[in-house]
């Protein structure tokens, strides 16, 4: 008995040092031979479990590279197919469009225009990496009497009637302007609206407007620098308000502050507390309740009050809306149902948004004059009166942007109320 077990234990042995691929396959449990007998208690063990037994079974594996080789082909030729149609697709909407505006762009410069893009295209580098929080203002030089367009601003000076010209111009957006604006019109009574008086004022800036820069690393054909590189002034004034957003920053404190004072004076009244002291008036809940009082709040299905804007014309140049009707009321209308604290919480954060936000503005063109005063509109019904800033380019023969804003609105009879 013992010793078929050993020839068993043997073969088990050889079997598995052979180089063949085995199977083990179980065959019957083995008897242990040691015993596990003794007097004393605590020296006796447990017979160990037995252990399975294994004899190999010889397997022969055959290597096909068939299917797998013409599997892997065939992935290969779909993911070319696959990647070739998303690029023509990509080019063709992204890339194809591009390329015709920039030819159509190139072909609509002159000559003169065309050489300084040239030239400038020799200048620039490589490669270019600006850094953030790097751009700087640089103020230029005042003109000098042999520049061109202090030429210019001595021609403009001296013709009387260019210079009526470019104040009636002026108006003459002003009104139209205000023409296009449906509250206005209604203000000042509908019908015609023509221009009464105009103040006016041509002004010559003694230097260019400034430039902005940015700095980073420079990658040209000497090797890699660390310098200045100029930017377009409004793309900085852009990247400026998104670095530092000082109006977005003082919203959110707005919201948060004013919705936790509501909550802490509820969860008080909540407690018992309902003696208060009272909190000193702010210019967001003095505003708030002069909304309410003439029915321009949030929730209300009414007429609102006309808002008076300081911009009409050029969204570019206008001024963001002051009032909270339009901010709000096209989101929250009134058959919405929302937590009054957070009506409220809103209603304070817009107009704190309204009050520090302050467009990008378009600097100037080098060499542009300054017409800036006040224009007066007369309507069927009232009088109009309105803060103008424009930039004249005496080159171009046109206005490159104008600045308004409301200085009064007086009715043409003034009644006193009854009583």
């Amino acid at each position: 008995m013992l010793a078929r077990q050993a020839a068993k234990r043997q073969a088990i042995v050889s079997m598995t040092l052979s180089p063949i691929p085995t199977q083990r396959l179980l065959n019957r449990q083995i008897r242990p031979f040691v015993r596990h007998i003794s007097l004393v208690p605590w020296l006796r063990q447990k017979p160990p479990s037995g252990l399975p037994v294994y004899f190999p079974q010889p397997v022969v594996q055959t290597r096909s590279y068939g299917p797998s080789l013409r599997r892997r082909i065939g992935r290969a030729l779909f993911t070319t197919i696959v990647l070739y149609t998303c690029w023509q697709i990509f080019a063709t909407i992204v890339f194809d469009p591009l390329l015709d505006w920039a030819d159509a762009e190139w072909e609509a410069l002159s000559d003169k225009e065309k050489e300084e893009v040239q030239r400038a295209e020799e200048d620039e580098p490589i490669l270019f990496l600006p850094f953030p929080f790097t751009t700087k203002e640089v103020k230029q030089p005042p003109y000098r009497g042999s520049d061109p367009e202090w030429e210019m601003f001595v021609k403009v000076n001296q013709d009387t009637k260019l210079q009526k010209e470019i104040k009636f111009g002026l108006a003459d957006e002003i009104k139209r302007g205000v023409e296009k604006n449906p509250a206005f019109v209604r203000l000042l009574g509908g019908g015609a609206i023509s221009v009464r008086k105009i103040w006016l004022d041509i002004l010559y800036p003694p230097a260019p407007p400034p430039k902005h820069f940015v700095s980073g690393f420079i990658v040209d054909e000497e090797g890699i620098f660390w310098g200045d590189r100029p930017i377009d002034s409004t793309a900085a004034g852009h990247l400026d308000k998104a670095i530092y957003p000082k109006a977005v920053a003082l919203t959110t404190w707005t919201f948060v502050s004013f919705l936790f004072k509501q909550t802490m004076q509820d969860v008080a009244k909540a407690l018992g507390f309902n003696n208060p002291t009272p909190e000193e008036p702010t210019w967001q809940n003095v505003t708030l309740d002069r909304l309410n009082q003439h029915g321009g709040g949030l929730g209300n299905t009414g007429k609102q009050t006309v808002r008076i804007l300081g911009q009409t014309e050029r969204p570019a140049h206008g001024q963001f809306p002051t009032g909270s009707g339009d901010l709000i009321g096209t989101l929250f209308g009134g058959e919405t149902q929302i937590d009054p604290r957070i009506l409220a919480a809103i209603q304070a954060a817009s107009l704190t948004f309204a009050r520090n936000w302050k467009p990008t503005k378009t600097p100037p063109n080098r060499g542009c004059i300054r017409v800036d005063g006040v224009v007066e509109l007369r309507g069927k019904t009232a009088f109009m009166a309105v803060y103008v800033l424009g930039w004249y380019d005496p080159k171009l023969r046109k206005f490159m942007g104008i600045q308004t804003g409301l200085k009064h609105l007086v009715q043409h009879k003034q009644r006193p109320a009854p009583g």
